[in-house]
């Protein structure tokens, strides 16, 4: 192989992996910023109590760990504060929004801030839970990394999970709605988001081992 095919192939993987890593970046962040959008209503689900972020906040571990793969700890920590930044941004913007004084010739458009303000209480609540648990998760992903190299991959995504999963769950319940609900909703929404993430978790095995792990 000539000298100029091998720096092509290289230039080219390197592009590749990049689009991967901005790919994973932007649906982590996004998903992320849905999710909490969804919490802001309780569903019920299976005869269980469910806020609405559940049913894509659990992707996010996908995208992380694959993130992971890709660029190393240093960037995916990065990745999660500056998720945790935007949605601070977001629903900061939001507030604003809500106490700017409307337009009457449209309207009171009262409807704006029934809805939205309380998720500045929910998106608090969101991004100290997603935070602590998500550099959590990193942390105990990379150790089981160092120690197996790329095998066992399937040991460092559900070990992290079993860990940072109901330390996410707990803080952001606890949070977002202790003494707004009874306890027993507390407990009805725990175990939903509890199945629901690990079944998620188990689920993305797959497209977890379908990328190649690119960080010694």
């Amino acid at each position: 192989m000539s000298k100029t095919l091998g720096d092509a192939i290289l230039l080219a993987m390197d592009a590749r992996r990049l689009k991967i890593i901005v790919a994973m970046a932007a649906i982590y962040i996004a998903l992320v910023i849905f999710s909490n959008l969804g919490s802001l209503r309780v569903l019920a689900v299976a005869g269980l109590s469910v806020d609405g972020g559940a049913l894509l906040y659990p992707f996010t571990f996908t995208a992380r760990d694959i993130l992971h793969k890709k660029s190393g700890a240093a960037l995916t920590r990065f990745v999660i504060i500056l998720a945790a930044g935007v949605n601070l941004a977001l629903f900061g913007f939001v507030w604003l929004v809500g106490v700017l004084p409307a337009d009457m010739t449209v309207g009171a458009q009262g409807e704006y801030a029934l809805v939205l303000a309380p998720g500045v209480r929910l998106v608090l609540a969101s991004v100290l839970a997603m935070t602590a648990a998500e550099l959590l998760d990193t942390r105990i992903y990379s150790a089981v990394r160092r120690r197996f190299g790329a095998r066992r991959q399937w040991l460092r995504v559900l070990l992290s999970n079993l860990v940072s999963v109901p330390v996410d769950t707990l803080i952001f319940l606890a949070l977002a709605f202790g003494g707004k609900y009874p306890l027993a909703v507390l407990g009805s929404m725990f175990a939903a988001n509890i199945a629901i993430k690990f079944t998620v978790s188990l689920l993305s095995l797959a497209g977890v081992y379908a990328v190649k792990d690119d960080i010694d």
